[in-house]
């Protein structure tokens, strides 16, 4: 569809709702006008607090108090952040070192993340090989004054990603003088020290000096902690739990396969692996087999360095226009062990360019080598512990620059902001193995694989380190208007209209060792795509009745990669009495395929499924290889919101709200469910390979539109301030509760409900942050609890983990701080996070991580004292 479709709905758009609104059909009020304040959600500044559509504000206060000091941490306890969404734990991601949030556990993809207001560069690597995202850990948490999230989709305001709700992330732009701030903390179980410092200084007051300038230092340093560091993972042995198996050991420390479903070992282990039965492994099988304990190489917690700088800049050009200029700036390294030594075995592959696909690598002893005691050639699997583990590190380069000005008239307000922001990265990984020398190292018969008696040359010839770029970069340019239309009897009568430009680009790159098929098992998310979209949107917020409020919008988008979408919403808060105020909302949404999911994108990664069908253990988790790859004749998602809502507030410092949600997708985007594949094997046979023992290799997959998805359910929020023992206490708890999260596993299925399981990630129907705070003086204490409910197993099965109970167990975290205030300038306090050393419940579906990394980690009770002095 044309451009041009965009521009005349607008003008179209504009002359309805202006003609509909017109000061000529209403009785004009010249009252004096009250101070407007605008919020996430909208274009049109008010003159109250509460309107149709549900916003939570965490202020610097509330930050400062909750003693977290990432801005990661801190979005991570919000209850409406159910799951599927994911910090620096996932180190076997694409992505890894990052942070999102993904509210009502659609995935970060539907999320739109906004910093005063604007949008801010994705990473450069995708999430899951296909959600684009805002990396968290790139954004800094000293300069911010307060965080607004709007529960309620807004693809009207905003345009796609919003479908979920926004988090609009809001900086200091008029602070004056200067504070500094230390912190140092760790783990009391050890490992995981963190230090902290930062730098927050302006000078200029905005109305008497007619500027101000804003800059803010932020620097993080923290230890890696793997899973060898705790004693709950040290051993990999999850026996003892319902369902738990050996998790932790790899059995490919070094066996034979000339009978490929008998396996025998060595004559000796190598390395680190040991002698041990099959029955630990696989109950009543015969045999022993060479295996290692890979704990000592999962990592629990990435090392990170972090260099986070904001500077936010206004000037008064006249008493009706000001100019401002904001930029972000952001270092980040992060390192972890990726992995144990490389295994090889049954399955070996190399990517070869010329067919976008890969290449099997035999692993076989020829005749006469010196490992192969037969007269035929002899299939084995190998670890190559004297290489070493397997190590990943990630630099990234982030920035976002913003010019603009406002214009506050006597009768319109103007915005004009021009942006550019980029994601570079950089990845680095060593100790991978060169397939070239290792195919004339088994050939030649100069490595020892049994005895591992071998040379430096040869060890250091197998060493393979390579980098891998990638790189996001988003420009965008906008104009929007709003003014007061008329004083009406019933209120002010809103008008905004504006007009949006924005370009995006990504490229995932990879190693030139991996194109040219160097590197063993590669991992591949190539993506290479670009975009261009234009918008117009109009708002109109109307007081209809004494009490009632109408806010209205529309708003169209042309892209060019996929087409166009108009996104229409209704909303209406309605005061019944003093105390009572009821909202609502009604919106259409949509989201544009990720230019990983619509571009030219080509990936290669490795998952596992229970394999009913493996022919020598049936229904044991086997891992695979997935070939996936884009989709240019994707539609976009669209949506339905629905929102309704009751707020009560009885007497000042009292209120209570209760919100019911319901989002319906259409045409949502996802490959195919892998373990529906093994499961239908015989409908999708052309898309599943096995060896010739039968053992499964490779699943080919394509992003599709695969159905409808509904999502539902219900926020609690209760606050009250009253005087307690001489000083003011604050109490306020927020409780999530999920009634729905119904889809398809695969287009054309009937749909499965994944709220209160883990069928689609794990969904807990409960979630709670409860927080308590007591002021008296300088001293001041706070103490707050995170409640997650337990939840259904519906990914590990009883064949795959005999004893297997059905229900993850709840989990309720415990933090507290103190803070004193007394010496001049400076605020000293104590935090603890996880005050009760609280473990994650155990969940045999993830693997070695033994908890659902979305929702928990292993840090357990961690301490932080924490220094500011402001002057």
């Amino acid at each position: 569809m044309p451009k041009t479709f965009v521009l005349s709905s607008l003008a179209y758009l504009v002359g309805v709702a202006a003609a509909a609104a017109s000061p000529s059909l209403l009785a004009v009020d010249a009252s004096a006008e009250m101070e407007r304040v605008q919020v996430t959600g909208s274009h049109i500044r008010r003159t109250h607090n509460e309107d149709a559509t549900p916003l939570q504000i965490l202020s610097a206060e509330d930050i400062e108090r909750s003693g977290k000091i990432t801005l990661t941490d801190v979005l991570r306890d919000l209850t409406v952040n159910t799951g599927n969404s994911y910090d620096e734990q996932f180190t076997s991601s694409f992505s890894a070192g990052s942070a999102s949030i993904g509210l009502r556990g659609l995935s970060p993809k539907n999320t739109l993340l906004l910093v005063n207001g604007q949008r801010v560069s994705n990473y450069g690597f995708a999430l899951g090989t296909q959600d684009t995202f805002v990396d968290l850990n790139a954004l800094p948490l000293g300069a911010v004054e307060r965080i607004e999230v709007l529960k309620d989709g807004a693809s009207a305001a905003y345009g796609s990603d919003a479908i979920a709700g926004v988090v609009n992330i809001i900086l200091r732009r008029d602070y004056e003088g200067a504070r500094l701030s230390a912190s140092a903390g760790g783990a009391t179980e050890g490992g995981l020290n963190q230090y902290s410092a930062g730098i927050l200084a302006g000078t200029g007051d905005l109305y008497e000096d007619g500027f101000n300038v804003t800059l803010s230092i932020d620097l993080l340093e923290r230890d890696e902690l793997n899973a060898g560091e705790r004693k709950i993972t040290r051993s990999g042995d999850f026996r003892h739990q319902p369902g738990g198996r050996l998790a932790g050991w790899l059995t490919q420390g070094g066996n034979y396969l000339d009978d490929p479903q008998n396996p025998r070992p060595f004559e000796q282990c190598p390395g680190e692996s040991e002698l041990r039965d099959w029955t630990d492994f696989t109950p009543g099988r015969d045999g022993q087999v060479c295996a290692f304990n890979g704990q000592p190489y999962n990592t629990l917690q990435p090392e990170v360095s972090r260099r986070q700088l904001s500077l936010q800049s206004t000037y008064q050009v006249s008493r009706q226009v000001e100019a401002f200029a904001e930029a972000l700036y952001s270092y980040n390294e992060s390192s972890h062990t990726f992995g144990a030594p490389l295994s090889i075995g049954p399955g070996l592959r190399a990517y070869d360019q010329d067919s976008g696909t890969l290449v099997n690598i035999p692993v076989v002893f020829p005749v006469g080598h010196p490992n192969n005691p037969g007269d035929e050639p002899l299939p084995f699997e190998y670890t190559f512990f004297d290489v070493g583990e397997r190590l990943k590190s990630n630099t990234q380069i982030f920035n976002r620059f913003l010019v603009g000005a406002r214009y506050r008239g006597d009768v319109w307000d103007v915005n004009f902001n021009a942006l550019q922001s980029q994601s570079r990265q950089r990845e680095y990984v060593d100790n991978f193995i060169n397939r070239y020398a290792f195919e004339e190292l088994l050939e030649s018969g100069d490595y020892d694989f049994v005895g591992g008696n071998n040379s430096a040359e040869a060890i250091e010839s197998l060493r393979l380190d390579t980098r891998r770029p990638g790189f996001y970069q988003t420009q965008s340019v906008n104009l929007n208007a709003s003014r007061t239309l008329a004083h009406w009897r019933y209120g002010d009568v809103g008008f905004a209209t504006g007009v949006d430009w924005r370009n995006e680009q990504m490229n995932a790159g990879t190693s030139p060792e991996v194109l040219s098929g160097t590197e063993l098992r590669p991992a591949i998310n190539l993506v290479n795509g670009e975009r261009d979209v234009v918008a117009g949107y109009v708002e109109l917020d109307f007081p209809l009745l004494e009490g009632l409020n109408v806010n209205t919008a529309v708003r169209a988008d042309h892209y060019d990669d996929f087409g166009s979408a108009v996104s229409p919403k209704i909303s209406a808060d309605y005061l019944l009495s003093d105390d009572w105020l009821l909202r609502g909302s009604w919106s259409r949404g949509f989201r544009a395929p990720s230019l990983p999911e619509i571009s030219q994108s080509n990936t290669i990664s490795y998952g596992s499924v229970i394999d009913p069908n493996d022919p020598v253990e049936p229904g044991v988790t086997r891992g695979f290889t997935q070939l996936r790859s884009g989709n240019p004749d994707l539609e976009a998602e669209r949506s339905t919101n629905v929102n309704i809502g009751l707020v009560w507030s009885p007497q000042r410092g009292l209120s209570a709200a209760i919100d019911y949600f319901r989002i319906e997708q259409d045409d949502v985007i996802s490959p195919d469910n892998a373990q529906f594949i093994i499961n239908n094997e015989a409908n999708f046979a052309d898309r599943v390979q096995r060896d010739d023992a039968g053992r499964l290799q490779i699943i080919t997959n394509q992003y599709a539109n695969q159905g409808t998805r509904t999502t539902s359910g219900v926020d609690l929020d209760l606050g009250y301030r009253f005087s307690f023992l001489g000083g003011d206490t604050q109490l306020s708890t927020s409780w999530s509760r999920l009634l729905e999260y119904r889809q398809a596993l695969v287009a054309d299925q009937p749909a499965v409900n994944g709220a209160g399981n883990n069928q689609f990630g794990a969904l807990p129907k409960w979630k709670s942050s409860s927080v308590a705070n007591w002021q008296r003086n300088d001293w001041s204490l706070t103490l707050s609890a995170n409640y997650t409910h337990g939840y259904a197993q519906r990914i590990a099965s009883e064949s795959s983990n005999p004893g297997l109970s059905d229900r993850v167990s709840s989990h309720t975290s415990i933090n507290s701080q103190v803070s004193y205030a007394g010496f001049a300038g400076t605020v000293i306090s104590f935090s603890v996070q996880n005050l009760l050393d609280r473990q994650p419940p155990f969940d045999p579906s993830a693997g070695s991580y033994f908890y659902d990394i979305t929702q928990y980690n292993a840090r357990g009770r961690f301490v932080d004292l924490a220094v500011r002095y402001e002057f």
